[in-house]
């Protein structure tokens, strides 16, 4: 079984040197095995992202040689 983002996450791997080289601290979107676009915020990324492929996954991440840990919290899940 893999995770949503698995093959996304793959291509950031696959793509990460040039990415770094070309666009670090900048945010790449990638759908599938193909790096869409770069963007100079994380906001502009997702807003393009629903705009070409709707609510369905996609990753937009910061291009960083070293990269931060972050945690992410949702304010979907139902307690009780």
């Amino acid at each position: 079984m893999t995770g949503p983002l698995e093959e996304e996450l793959k291509t950031y791997e696959e793509n990460k040197q040039d990415l770094v080289k070309k666009a670090n601290g900048k945010y790449v979107l990638i759908k599938g095995k193909t790096v869409v676009d770069i963007f100079e915020s994380e906001k502009d990324a997702i807003k393009i992202g629903i705009e070409k492929f709707g609510n369905v996954p996609f990753l937009v991440k910061k291009i960083e040689e070293i990269e931060q840990k972050q945690n992410y919290t949702s304010n979907l899940i139902k307690v009780g």
